[in-house]
């Protein structure tokens, strides 16, 4: 066996050969797949390179291939309010947010969770909690919220209600990007991102307004490498002018750094997602570097 045909090996366990991780719970209560444990399977191709191998979907462990699931919105809602995620139905079912409906786990090559929404194809007004309508002092009925207009969430612009986006813009593409530099680049900036993400803390209150400008601004740095986070930098300042108008109810600073955090954590997830791929990605674009080398250049 020559040093070429171990190299292969090696990198394929390395690079993985199922795209298996364990879920996690995200802001919403929903399971995600740990990022950092995803693996895609690559194989050799008629000229000794690792490319990636035809992608063996994996049965969605959160809906067991339904692409449904129960809603927990309506655990945490009055009996009369509404629900913007299974409004209500009989069987109170939603769009699975581990798959985004499939029943199987999508390609993360060409598919990932909305950094927007996070696969809820909205944003939850935190103000009312989503039920559309609230409890003010003593009344005996319930009024509609001041921030959602009794509509209990708001639009998600970042997909369009797709629930899911693309991934980072690499040329011709990410499954089949081969250029280091501009890997390494994209890295950088993904990485840049999540250092930003991880110290932003925020509290709400006096200070929520300044906090959703640089909320936005660290979306905004990086939508030429992720175009999925175009247009976001307008929809923080939208969604969080929303949530701002329940500044008069008790516990207001907390529905603003709630709304916060879940914009924060549903773009978390989606950069993790890409970090991880991109450096599958180098790791592939690397290996097929020294093959070539071993074989002349070619």
């Amino acid at each position: 066996m020559n040093s070429r045909t171990i190299l292969i090996l090696i990198l394929s366990v390395l690079l993985g050969c199922v795209f298996i991780s364990s879920a996690v719970a995200q802001q919403d209560g929903y399971p995600r797949y740990t990022p950092e444990r995803v693996e895609r399977k690559t194989e050799a191709g008629d000229d000794g390179k690792l490319k990636w191998a035809k992608y063996e979907a994996e049965k969605c462990r959160g809906c067991s291939g339904t692409g449904k699931t129960k809603c927990k919105a309506c655990e945490r809602l009055f009996d009369e309010a509404g629900c913007p995620d299974c409004k209500r139905k009989e069987k109170r079912e939603i769009v699975c947010r581990t798959c985004i409906g499939d029943g199987s786990l999508p390609d993360p090559l060409k598919k990932v969770h909305c950094p927007g929404c996070s696969g809820a194809a909205f944003l939850l007004c935190t103000v009312c909690n989503g039920g559309g309508k609230i409890r003010v002092d003593k009344a005996k009925r319930l009024s509609a919220c001041p921030a959602c207009r009794g509509d209990g969430a708001f639009p998600c612009k970042g997909c369009g209600g797709k629930r899911h986006v693309s991934g980072a813009a690499l040329k011709p593409s990410l499954a089949t990007a081969d250029d280091t530099k501009k890997i390494k680049r994209a890295l950088d900036v993904t990485e840049k991102m999540l250092k930003e993400l991880g110290r932003f803390q925020p509290k709400g209150g006096d200070k929520g307004r300044k906090e959703a400008k640089a909320l936005a601004k660290i979306l905004k740095s990086g939508a030429k490498t992720h175009p999925a986070f175009k247009g976001l930098e307008k929809q923080v300042g939208k969604y969080m002018g929303k949530i701002f108008a329940g500044k008069q109810f008790v516990g207001a600073a907390e529905h603003e750094s709630l709304a916060m955090e879940r914009l924060k954590a549903s773009a978390e997830y989606y950069l993790k997602m890409q970090k991880r791929m991109l450096e599958l990605t180098l790791k592939r674009v690397e290996a097929n570097a020294k093959i070539a080398a071993e074989n002349g250049g070619k």
